[in-house]
């Protein structure tokens, strides 16, 4: 069975995240810097700078524990066409898993949950009604087209530490995005660090 797997580092998140609106602008999700130079290679490119800064570390799970994850959620919820994604604690995303018969636009989705659960600090589960109910809150969800008020976000962490989240997309119908992410999370919640 062949399996889909994007590995991004900050620069290639770019490819992931549509931009909406102008093309040339970001989605506004951490690490995706837009479509650069409006998408034509300059023929005589800009020279690096000459005291490029150093990338900082973010807390993540390693992309072997990202990739474990991942493909429990899928082998264990494999009845559902369904995309995974997994991000650093700055929301970022290391990881997207698109299992075969899958609907790539869940990927999308996965992203943007994992990133909701990253901003908020919580489960995405504990949003849902929260977005129905207050409204203060569901124009901050609504004014930010990245944030999703579903369930299937899932903090990662390492000693009380937020150091990323899982994000589910497609288990439907039923709404089953967080009990596969909960697998996922199980699988590797006692080897992160």
């Amino acid at each position: 069975m062949r399996q889909t797997i994007l590995s991004l580092c900050v620069a290639g998140a770019m490819a992931l995240v549509p931009a909406s609106g102008v093309l040339a602008q970001s989605s506004n999700l951490p690490g995706d810097m837009g479509r650069m130079t409006d998408g034509i290679l300059p023929a005589h490119p800009p020279p690096p700078p000459a005291n490029p800064m150093p990338p900082t570390a973010t807390p993540a799970p390693s992309i072997q524990l990202a990739l474990k994850a991942a493909q429990t959620i899928a082998h264990d919820c494999r009845q559902y066409a369904l995309g995974v994604a997994v991000v650093n604690a700055k929301g970022a995303p290391i990881l997207v898993y698109i299992p075969d018969g899958s609907e790539p636009g869940h990927a999308y989705t996965a992203i943007r949950k994992a990133y909701t659960a990253i901003t908020f600090h919580v489960d995405t589960s504990t949003l849902v009604q929260r977005g129905q109910q207050d409204a203060a809150f569901a124009a901050k969800v609504k004014a930010d087209p990245n944030l999703l008020a579903f369930s299937g976000g899932l903090l990662l962490k390492a000693h009380h530490e937020i150091i990323g989240a899982i994000g589910v997309s497609g288990a439907e119908p039923g709404g089953h995005d967080e009990e596969c992410g909960l697998k996922g999370r199980a699988a590797i919640e006692n080897q992160l660090k």
